[in-house]
């Protein structure tokens, strides 16, 4: 990954979007299922708000950022529907 110059407001935003997308994760989606559909939204938001921070942490330019996200978002998904098989 490369890094570009530090913006607090940019970086500071990023993993402030992540923390409210865990909150998110936290209050609004069930975490038991008897479908399985929430599990997988469950894991692509997790895997999504995980990323985000990291893009924010670790200085990500945008375009790497939104590639990152969507990466690890249908990653975690895809994880988490192994759990339910």
């Amino acid at each position: 990954m490369e890094k570009q110059p530090r913006d607090l407001r940019r970086d500071g935003a990023l993993v402030l979007i992540g923390l409210a997308g865990l909150v998110a994760l936290q209050v609004l989606v069930p975490t038991d299922s008897v479908t399985g559909v929430a599990e997988i939204f469950r894991g692509g938001l997790f895997g999504g708000s995980v990323s985000v921070m990291a893009a924010g942490v670790f200085r990500v330019p945008d375009e790497q950022a939104v590639r990152l996200t969507a990466a690890v978002a249908a990653g975690f998904a895809l994880g988490s529907l192994s759990f339910l098989l």
